[in-house]
């Protein structure tokens, strides 16, 4: 297992852990769909699965959470997932009575 930063730079586990305790650092994209939280965090883990990035939906005010996507690698690909589960839960709000 290797831990990156969001750039995706190699980083020592301590550094890791330091980004790792920083919210602000961690949060890459936020949105409210449909009364839904829709989350993208960084994980900076680069292991089997390389799932740099991960997106999760709350349907709850945040208590629990679902992850949607964990298969993001690079920042940019996190951010295009992040449209992507807002919008499928933007059109699925507007579709419901």
């Amino acid at each position: 297992m290797v831990h990156r930063d969001r750039q995706g730079q190699e980083v020592t586990s301590g550094r890791w852990a330091d980004l790792r305790s920083d919210w602000t650092y961690c949060v890459v994209a936020e949105d409210e769909a449909g009364g839904t939280q829709v989350r993208t965090m960084w994980e900076g883990i680069d292991d089997v699965i390389g799932a740099m990035f991960t997106t999760g939906i709350s349907r709850d005010g945040g208590r629990t959470w679902q992850t949607r996507h964990e298969d993001a690698r690079t920042e940019g690909e996190a951010l295009s997932r992040h449209r992507e589960v807002t919008e499928k839960i933007r059109n699925l709000a507007k579709t419901s009575f």
